[in-house]
């Protein structure tokens, strides 16, 4: 079974298989994250952890946490925004970033 990219939220590692999350089911698929990531456009879905993907358009809600960011999704899931990843996740939000501020930069 095919799933389009379109119709995903997110995507969680599990070894060497993911679990793509729609809004009806998930569904197993065996790939890496590194190939994923090789393979997806970043303007559709997004790593925000060494483990996850999420479809940034789908964020009702952004939270600050520590050093993280915190998503909650349409479908309620709440994901967890790795360090790594902040910058990135904010500018594609549009947030001002939190580092950059405490840096005394725009």
């Amino acid at each position: 079974m095919r799933v389009q990219v379109e119709h995903i939220e997110w995507i969680e590692a599990a070894k060497d298989y993911v679990f793509l999350h729609t809004d009806t089911r998930s569904h197993i698929y065996r790939a890496r994250m590194c190939e994923l990531q090789a393979r997806l456009d970043p303007r559709e879905l997004t790593r925000v952890h060494r483990s996850t993907f999420a479809r940034l358009d789908r964020a009702v809600e952004v939270r600050r946490k520590r050093a993280g960011l915190v998503l909650t999704l349409e479908s309620g899931r709440k994901l967890a925004v790795g360090k790594k990843y902040v910058e990135e996740v904010e500018r594609r939000l549009g947030i001002p970033s939190a580092r950059r501020r405490s840096k005394g930069g725009v």
